[in-house]
């Protein structure tokens, strides 16, 4: 007794159309995870060091251009390329906050997509 009673076994060296398709998807599945899962990851990997900046220039003693060459060598250890450009500390009132943003170019077959990201953190200034 067969389980699929309905169903033909396709001829030998032949593959079913269904099959094929499924194929095709998660093939295509995998090389979209594979060009956009590292930008997002290093997105989550630089939360942290942005947190610790934030509360880092609101540290007494501790001056702007030093919490930012700080931040910018942690970004380099992640994987992220960012510039001076890229780091904004201000203090609002009683807060410091920190704002990091860059952009990630994903090159696709005909198309380049371009991931932008931005991080912000605030911290009550001591």
């Amino acid at each position: 007794m067969q389980c699929f009673p309905y169903r033909k076994p396709a001829p030998r060296g032949f593959m079913r159309l269904g099959t094929l398709l499924w194929l095709l998807v998660l093939a295509g599945g995998v090389y979209l995870g594979i060009k956009f899962i590292p930008p997002y990851w290093e997105y989550l990997l630089m939360l942290e060091p942005v947190k610790e900046a934030a509360l880092a220039a609101a540290t007494p003693g501790r001056t702007e251009d030093r919490v930012r060459a700080e931040l910018l060598a942690k970004a380099k250890e992640v994987g992220v390329e960012l510039n001076e450009d890229n780091v904004q500390i201000v203090r609002q009132g009683n807060f410091v906050v920190v704002r990091v943003a860059w952009e990630v170019p994903v090159d696709l077959p005909r198309y380049r997509y371009t991931l932008r990201f931005h991080v912000e953190s605030q911290s009550l200034a001591l």
